[in-house]
């Protein structure tokens, strides 16, 4: 598996990417979530470890997406958010990196619950900021960061995880780049 696979606007999911693809199954929060394998056993120690030195407890909100979810999606926040919003922030089918396996949407339980839409997701950034030092250790990264809009044009999302390993990561944290900047350089 390619790692550093880039999904976006311009660079969208090919049929022998798709093809290339294995998914293994998660169970959180009552739900089957479904992802690749290495990024599962990243996704638990990155989990353990945020909740040891942080006391905050993330989990699954999203993970792997179908062609057909992601047009379902697009749908329903079209109705939650409008089109406006939907259009920023919804990446179209074929052009989400939810389909590789590899990205993942995180929620954090506070105050009784697990959050579950952008706004309270949004209000917790305090919370998402302490769990950011974490990730490149496990091979994450912030996928698309404040300040980097007008490269990865989509709007900061602080929930957006994305494994890339562990050596693509830590050079992504020192250049303080984005993965389009990343792949640009290979």
């Amino acid at each position: 598996m390619n790692y550093q696979l880039l999904v976006n606007k311009e660079h969208p999911l090919s049929k022998d990417d798709m093809r290339n693809i294995v998914l293994y199954p998660i169970f959180e929060r009552e739900q089957l979530f479904y992802l690749n394998q290495k990024v599962i056993k990243q996704y638990l120690k990155l989990k353990n470890r945020v909740w040891k030195k942080t006391g905050i407890m993330i989990a699954l909100d999203s993970t792997y997406r179908s062609i057909e979810e992601q047009a379902k999606i697009i749908e329903e926040m079209n109705m939650e958010y409008g089109e406006v919003y939907t259009k920023q922030y919804v990446s179209k089918p074929g052009e989400s990196e939810h389909h590789t396996g590899l990205a993942i949407d995180l929620t954090i339980y506070d105050h009784g619950h697990y959050l579950t839409n952008n706004y309270e997701l949004e209000s917790a950034i305090s919370k998402f900021k302490e769990i950011y030092p974490f990730l490149g250790y496990y091979g994450f990264i912030l996928r698309y960061p404040k300040g980097m809009e007008h490269i990865t044009k989509i709007p900061f999302e602080i929930w957006h995880i994305r494994y890339v390993g562990r050596k693509a990561s830590k050079h992504l944290k020192k250049k303080q780049q984005v993965l389009e900047q990343y792949k640009k350089k290979l």
